[in-house]
Order: structure tokens, then C-alpha cells, then sequence
């Protein structure tokens, strides 16, 4: 097989490669090969699209017309069916602006967003007269876009492993620090996400628009019955939604994106009503729930949360997307090339952040992401980021540069923006390079306490950690309600009360005892529940467990009461189980209560860094270094009430080095 050869890019000219379909002039069949070919064409540096893709205020269709404007721009009200009379009337009988030719004298692209699929899957397709072995994900995806009517039109397109020169290295490294540029300034997305199943087809279903008219609104569905929800999931857990380059080229193009389905159309304003309904359907139904699974019970709001994200972000400024959500999805995501966890999202960044990263794939990983966490660092002036990190089984990783190869445990980080240790505060640190590769960060802020005390998770068969003092600090407080405000962590819309009005036997201890509570229909469905039993087993697991004195079984009632709201319980649990996913309650010396990283264990220091929303735990080492565990939630120490009992001398600044 004869190896295609590329034809250099112009920096000068501002080149890419544009991918053009060949044969147009009768339908491919299923048994034809793919023709295409692949050009040098040059991007103006400076070019206004706004004529063609944005909608003015007041206006259903663009200020410019060609002859792809009905096809791309006005696809998403076609597909939608809310403007496509008006568009149309518009089109034949307003007498638009026309242009004479296309956005670019040499024609127009679209970009291409889809996952390149199982490598050992392949077929054959024909580039520049070179037959060329391509993924089959792909080549389906190819298939699909021939078929589309821009296609025939003489649409080009943009597909990163056809139009980038995969072997040059210094190309590559060129074209990904181009890729917030090709994606902005491609017509439309199309995003591929394999061909058609009959539970896709039903996932169309439940979020098409309820009406034809031009007055008609996408909202979700309130006549539809629960059990469609699962659908909805088996459709957000498609990998696509996985792979970690989507995320800029979903950000990047606002005007219009496709998804296709096999033959199936569906637009963002479609799929973000389905996510919608989804959530909905989810806090209100059991039906969602799989006893034998409770990971995915647990893990299903995120998976349709992180579609909704991912369809929902957007960048249309030169400052930059906040790192927090950009970094919390990608923590979620796959890559092929896990340096592709920071260099796919560096268009989206803040320039103060992402300049001191530049793409090299010759770097090995930890290089890469140590030097984009001192990037991070040096842009912002904070520190948030390193609470994704912790210690590694890696030998010389530094505990503060998250390892963004390991999947992300702790979903709840970025859910609440009001947490502020140390409320606006930038921080204050330095960076320590003490032999190659191995950099150390000096940071201040204040030392609060030590790890005392230690609740059970019964997955993973630990015991209780009784702590060895017993401090009254939430004196004239009301315990039960700080117990479990911290298990909501701090949850803004959550009234408290509602978990501990829970009697401890409502389970049942004995046959008896269960068959009189099945025979109550207001209580069946919260001791059926697998929320409920999954929280019922960690109550249980750690009944001894003392807080301020006093042993977690006696913060419950032990009898049933009548008056007792079912459902409000249930979502109070439902919400918090989350949180205790890979966290441990904790209590320190001097009687703080929080939720941290399961690895947490006696004598490991909580303490508030400067330009930190969240207190930290870290960990005490040789020669006075700190390795950082993570996160912790601490109540009385969320909203920066340290720096008060500062002004007041209780507690003092000091520098922690960490390694």
C-alpha cells in the first residue's frame, strides 16, 4: 500500500488541509469506497463571519446568503421545526443579501468531531488517489457526511487525522495549538456518534419539540412517562461523550452544530431539552434506579450533567473559560494520548494560563502537567487546582499537579461556587526546583488542626477511628443540623433536618419487623429504595462513631413517626450520597466536623491555603514537606471565617512546602 504524502503547510498563508468528497454526481452504495481529496487552502487573517452565521436581535435568519446558508445555517430551526417557514418565506420572497461567492474564495469547511474508535477496526478509503486504512468509526463518519446536501454543494471539511500529517511531529504540535482557531472559524460542527440503534432512535423521540409553529419552545416533556429516562442515559453513556478533544470543538463553534446518528438529525437545543428531562426524571423517579449497580445509580445525574455541560459551553472571547469547569470535564474524559488532557483544552483557557504551555509531544506526561499546574498557578494567583491532586503511586509525581489520567472521583468540587476558605485572598507562593523534573511549591496560609478521628466506609471493610478528645466548638449550635449540612456539604437549597428524622429500625432488624413495614405503603418506598439502603448501611456501619461526645446511632429517632416526609428524605439522601462516594467523615482535636478524601487518617493537618476555596488536607513528611491528600468540607471554615479569629490572634500565617 502506497503511503500518501502531504504537501507542507504555509505558515505565511495561513494553511490547513481541507478534506473534498469526489464522485458527487450519483449516491455512493454501501459496497462503494470512499473518494476523497485533500488540499492546501489558506485562512484570511482576519475574516468577519458574523453576515453569514450569527442571527441579529429581531432577525430569524442571517444577514448574508450562499448557497449554504439553508443547508448549515438555517439547519438547526429546519431540524427543530420552530422558524422553518419564516426562513424559507424569507429566503424566496425578502430578497436577502446575496453574496456571489462563498466565505472564502476557495469555498467553505466544516469541522468534523467524533471519536477515531477501536484502531484494530478498519477500512478502506481512498485519499488523493492513495488507498488508506482508516478507523471504522471514521469511515462510517465519512459515509454519512457524503450523503449530506452540503456535501453535494461542494462543502469541504476539517478531519484532524486525514487533514494534520499524523507522523510529522512538529506539524502536530503546529495544528493543536491551532485548533481553537480551526473550530472557530469552521461554518458548523459536525459531531459523528456512530451509526443508529433502536434505543437511540427512542432518545430522538423524547426531547423532539412538542410543536410546528414558529411560536413553539423546546421544553421538556411533562406527558411522558418516567421509563424513558434510561434511554436517555444509554444515549449519554456513548463514548463520544468521553473523549476529551470535544470539549473545545463543542466550545468553539456556536453557529450550528449537527449530530448525527447514522441517519438520524438532532440539533443542541434537541439534546440539551432531553438532558433536561433526564435530570428530571431522575430525582423524581425510582424507576431509574439498579439495585445490582449502585455505581451507576450514583453515577447517572453525572453522566447526563456532563452532556448538558459539554453542549452548554462556549467560548466566544478572547479571555477564556474559567479552568474549573473546563478542568472538571476533562477529568471525566479519554484520550488516545494523554497529553491530550491539557493540550485539547488549551484554546479555552484564559491566555494567562495557557501561555505557558506549549504542545510538544516529545514531553513525557508529568512533565507536561507539572508545567501546565505552574502555569495555572502563575495566571490565576490561586490555587484551586491542586485539590484535584494527591499521592501518587508514581514515583517522583508531586502531590500537588493532579494526575488527569486517573478518572475523577470527587464530582462535587466545582457544584458549589460559594465556598470560600479563603475568600478572596490571592495566594502566595513560590516554586522550589530541587533536582530535575522535581519542583516543590511553597504556598502560605494558616495550620487549623490535625486528623483525629476517622468514620468507616463499608466498601471498602475500614473501621471506625474513635477520636481521642472531646470538644463541645459548635456549643449553642444544633448538632444534628451541622452534621448534616456537612454531608450536603453545605448544599445552598437543601433545608436541614430531614436525614436525622430518619428512625434508625425503619429498615427492620428482624422478618417481623420487615413484613409490618412492607405493609405500610408510605414507608415502602424509602426502605426500598437503593439510596436509602446504601445510606442505611453506612448509619449502620458506623452507629459507634462519636461526634461532640455523642454516638451517631442517638442523633436518630428509634420509632416511626407518622408525620414523616418521605420524599423530603429521600432527596436528602439521594444528594448526599454523593458526597460520601470516596470521602470519610472526619473530626479533629479541636472538634471541627468535616468530609474528606477516603485516604485521610489520623495526623494528617487541616489547614486553609491562600487562593484555596477549599480547605485542604495535607499530609506531614520528612524534612518538613507536605504531600497533598485533597479537599476536605469543614464546617465553620467554608466562608473564611479564619481570617477572623487571624485579625482576633488565634491563629498565625506560615509557609507549607509541598512535594
Amino acid at each position: 500500500m502506497h503511503k500518501m504524502q502531504y504537501e507542507p503547510l504555509d505558515k505565511t498563508k495561513n494553511e490547513i488541509r481541507v478534506l473534498e468528497f469526489l464522485d458527487l454526481s450519483s449516491p455512493v452504495s454501501t459496497k462503494d469506497i470512499i473518494q476523497c481529496s485533500v488540499r492546501n487552502v489558506s485562512l484570511p487573517s482576519s475574516f468577519d463571519s458574523q453576515p453569514y452565521q450569527k442571527y441579529p436581535q429581531n432577525r430569524e435568519f442571517p444577514i448574508a446568503w450562499d448557497k449554504f446558508t439553508k443547508s448549515v445555517d438555517l439547519r438547526d430551526s429546519t431540524l427543530e421545526r420552530r422558524t422553518l417557514d419564516a426562513a424559507t418565506y424569507a429566503g424566496r420572497h425578502r430578497n436577502p443579501p446575496q453574496c456571489s461567492g462563498s466565505r472564502y474564495d476557495w469555498g467553505d469547511f466544516e469541522a468534523l468531531s467524533y471519536t477515531w474508535g477501536n484502531a484494530g477496526e478498519t477500512k478502506t478509503i481512498y485519499i488523493n488517489g492513495v488507498r488508506k486504512n482508516v478507523p471504522r468509526n471514521l469511515e462510517e463518519a465519512l459515509r454519512a457526511m457524503r450523503n449530506l446536501e452540503e456535501t453535494l454543494l461542494g462543502m469541504c471539511y476539517w478531519v484532524d487525522s486525514l487533514c494534520i500529517d499524523q507522523e510529522n511531529v512538529e506539524e502536530r504540535n503546529e495544528q493543536v495549538q491551532r485548533m481553537k482557531d480551526i473550530y472557530g472559524r469552521a461554518r458548523a460542527v459536525i459531531v459523528w456518534l456512530g451509526q443508529e440503534e433502536g434505543i437511540n432512535r427512542q432518545a430522538v423521540q423524547i426531547t423532539c419539540p412538542r410543536g410546528h409553529d414558529e411560536e413553539s419552545r423546546l421544553t421538556p416533556r411533562s406527558d411522558l412517562p418516567l421509563f424513558d429516562g434510561p434511554t436517555f442515559l444509554a444515549f449519554a453513556q456513548k463514548p463520544y461523550w468521553n473523549r476529551c478533544w470535544i470539549i473545545q470543538e463543542l466550545a468553539m463553534n456556536h453557529n450550528s452544530t449537527l449530530f448525527l446518528r447514522g441517519k438520524t438529525k438532532t440539533t443542541r437545543a434537541i439534546l440539551r431539552t432531553g438532558a433536561l428531562w433526564a435530570l428530571y426524571a431522575s430525582q423524581r423517579s425510582e424507576e431509574w434506579n439498579d439495585p445490582s449497580d449502585p455505581s451507576l445509580q450514583l453515577g447517572m445525574r453525572t453522566r447526563i450533567e456532563r452532556l448538558l455541560n459539554l453542549i452548554s459551553i462556549t467560548s466566544e472571547s478572547d479571555v477564556g473559560i474559567s479552568a474549573g469547569p473546563v478542568l472538571s470535564l476533562v477529568g471525566r474524559a479519554e484520550a488516545t494520548d494523554q497529553r491530550d488532557k491539557i493540550y485539547s483544552i488549551l484554546g479555552l483557557l484564559d491566555p494567562s494560563i495557557s501561555a505557558g504551555v506549549t504542545p510538544d509531544y516529545s514531553l513525557p506526561v508529568q512533565q507536561i502537567y507539572t508545567k501546565f499546574m505552574k502555569s495555572a498557578i502563575n495566571g490565576s494567583g490561586r490555587l484551586d487546582q491542586i485539590v484535584f491532586g494527591g499521592i501518587s503511586a508514581e514515583k517522583g509525581w508531586p502531590s500537588w499537579v493532579p494526575d488527569w489520567r486517573k478518572p475523577l472521583q470527587r464530582d462535587y468540587i466545582y457544584d458549589n461556587p460559594l465556598h470560600g476558605a479563603s475568600r478572596d485572598i490571592l495566594a502566595q507562593f513560590r516554586f522550589i526546583e530541587k533536582e530535575k523534573d522535581r519542583i516543590y511549591l511553597a504556598c502560605s496560609g494558616f495550620h487549623i488542626d490535625t486528623v483525629d478521628g476517622i468514620a468507616a466506609e463499608p466498601p471498602l471493610d475500614s473501621h471506625v477511628t474513635q477520636s481521642g478528645v472531646v470538644s463541645d466548638r459548635y456549643r449553642g449550635q444544633e448538632l444534628e443540623a451541622i452534621i448534616e449540612i456537612t454531608f450536603l456539604m453545605g448544599h445552598p437549597t437543601i433545608s436541614s433536618g430531614r436525614i436525622f428524622k430518619i428512625p434508625w429500625n425503619l429498615s427492620g432488624d428482624t422478618d417481623d419487623s420487615l413484613a409490618n413495614i412492607a405493609s405500610n405503603l408510605f414507608l415502602r418506598e424509602l426502605t426500598q429504595s437503593t439510596y436509602f439502603k446504601r445510606w442505611n448501611k453506612f448509619r449502620r456501619y458506623n452507629a459507634d462513631f462519636c461526634i461532640g461526645g455523642q454516638r451517631f446511632q442517638t442523633f436518630f429517632p428509634q420509632s416511626y413517626e407518622p408525620s414523616m416526609d418521605t420524599d423530603a428524605m429521600l432527596r436528602c439522601v439521594r444528594l448526599a450520597l454523593p458526597y460520601l462516594d470516596h470521602r470519610a467523615l472526619i473530626t479533629t482535636r479541636k472538634g471541627y466536623l468535616g468530609l474528606a478524601p477516603e485516604t485521610a487518617r489520623p495526623g494528617d493537618v487541616v489547614a486553609i491555603l491562600f487562593g484555596c476555596c477549599w480547605p485542604v488536607l495535607l499530609r506531614p513528611c520528612d524534612d518538613g514537606l507536605y504531600q497533598v491528600i485533597g479537599e476536605c468540607y469543614v464546617h465553620g471554615l467554608m466562608k473564611g471565617e479564619i481570617l477572623d479569629q487571624q485579625r482576633d490572634g488565634h491563629v498565625s500565617e506560615q509557609e507549607f512546602v509541598l512535594c
